[in-house]
This record gives structure tokens, sequence and C-alpha cells, in this order.
């Protein structure tokens, strides 16, 4: 499978062609690099997708699922050792005392600690700025799964992986640093296989979950709506390449998939 981030899809018996782009969800321009030639596709359709349209966010929703058991406390639900961790990198890399973060999901944590390795220089994620770009552009915008199947999904999850997670990453801070700079060389390169492999070793145990039962869903709607009308969908990277793939499954779909480079650009319409 050749090197890219953007692949133009096209039903076998005609039609629009649609568009598949995949993105990371950070504020790291280095992740911005294809955004122009996305942009010069994503002008072209009539409807514009993320894993979930942004305009069903409930924050309200997402607070009573990032919620700790009754009376649970991270210094309590960590081991000693761990917690001291939390503690340094606390102070270390977010500026804020243990104390603001000890009533925090796990997961939150996590996601703190690891955007603190990764540089903000847009106000806005990758995927977040696509979107606000197509309904600047007036696109008809939608998702290839819900808001409340990504909060399923989340609802799946055991505290027990979540605080796993936190553990490992307060273990190993350096080297995650390391490998999040691998990954976005790996995602300017377009080199969709190395992330796809990222994204499995992200979701040990739990790949079925985060990865093949979400994207059988994803290609699913995917293909509704690219049989009838020209599509750009922008999906997390880590879902494009693999047996169980959204490539592989738009091509089972009866789509044809060819890559897309910046030196191959589709003519702009007319």
């Amino acid at each position: 499978m050749k090197n890219s981030l953007l692949w133009i899809i096209t039903p076998e018996n005609g039609g629009p062609d649609s568009y598949l782009f995949g993105t990371m969800h950070v504020r790291d321009l280095r992740a911005f690099e294809w955004l122009d030639v996305a942009d010069v596709c994503l002008q072209q359709c009539s409807v514009f997708a993320t894993e979930f349209d942004f305009s069903d966010t409930d924050p309200g929703a997402i607070a009573s699922v990032l919620q700790l058991p009754q009376g649970g406390m991270l210094d309590r639900l960590l081991k000693p050792g761990v917690w001291k961790n939390l503690e340094f990198f606390c102070r270390k890399k977010i500026g804020i005392p243990a104390e603001v973060v000890r009533f925090m999901h796990p997961m939150t944590v996590t996601m703190a600690l690891t955007n603190a390795q990764l540089a903000e220089e847009s106000a806005l994620s990758l995927d977040e700025t696509l979107w606000e770009h197509a309904r600047a552009l007036g696109k008809r915008t939608t998702g290839v799964e819900t808001f409340g199947e990504q909060l399923e999904t989340l609802k799946r999850i055991s505290m027990d992986q979540h605080l796993k997670n936190l553990t490992w990453l307060l273990k190993n801070f350096t080297r995650q640093k390391r490998r999040l700079k691998k990954m976005l060389r790996w995602y300017q390169a377009g080199d969709i296989q190395q992330l796809y492999r990222a994204a499995k070793k992200d979701a040990k145990g739990m790949r079925k979950l985060l990865l093949y039962e979400r994207n059988t869903i994803m290609a699913e709607r995917f293909a509704e709506i690219a049989r009838h009308e020209s599509l750009f969908c922008a999906v997390g990277a880590g879902h494009l390449s693999g047996k169980k793939g959204l490539l592989r499954l738009l091509k089972k779909e009866g789509f044809t998939v060819r890559p897309i480079l910046p030196d191959n650009l589709p003519a702009p319409a007319e």
C-alpha cells in the first residue's frame, strides 16, 4: 500500500468521487502539512464528515462518563509510587499541583500529559480546523459515527484499563515523547502502515472495540453517503490501513481506492 494520507474513493458503477483523509487530533503544526492538499479535494465535495459531527458534542454527557467511582480519588486508585510520579509531572509538565487532578478521570489526566508533549501552535486541532473550514464553505456536515456511539465506546473501557494507561505513561514519559515525535514523522510522510501499527499497539487488548468494530461502522456509513454524494471524510489516520482498515473495507464495498499525492491532485471543479 502506498504512503498517502489522502485517498480518492470512487463507486464501482460510476458516480461522484469522494475522499478519505487520515488526521491526527493535535494542534502541533507538524501535522498540518497535508492541509492545503486536503483542502483542494474538500472544496469539490458536497458533504464533509469527521468521526462524529462536532456540532453534536455534549460536554455534559462527556463529563458524566469521565467520572471517578463514587468517593474515588486518583491518589487512592493509583499506587503510591505512581501518584508520586504524577505529582512530579503535573508540576513540571503541566504547571499545576497534583491536587488539581485528584478528582479527575485518569483518561483526562492522560490526555493532558500527552498534549503537554506536543506543541500547541494552532487554536484548533487538525480535524477541528477541517470541520470549521467545511462549515465556512457551506458544506453539509455529518459523522461516520455518532457522538452517542463514541460515548458508548468510551463507557466500555474499564477503569482498570484507564489506570493502566496512565500508569504506563507516567513510567514511560520520555519514551512516549520520542514515540510521538516518530509518529509525527510517519504522519508527515503519509506512512499509514506505521500509524496503523502504532494504533494497534496502543489499543492492545481493545483492538476489536477501538479499531475493528468502529472501522466496520465507519466504512458502512461512508459507503452509504459516497454512493450518491461527493464526500470528504476525515478520520484518525490509524483507521486507514490494515486488513480490517477503512481502505480495505471500502474495496470490499465495491469502491475503487487510489492514493492522492501533492503532485497528482485532481483538477478543481469548474
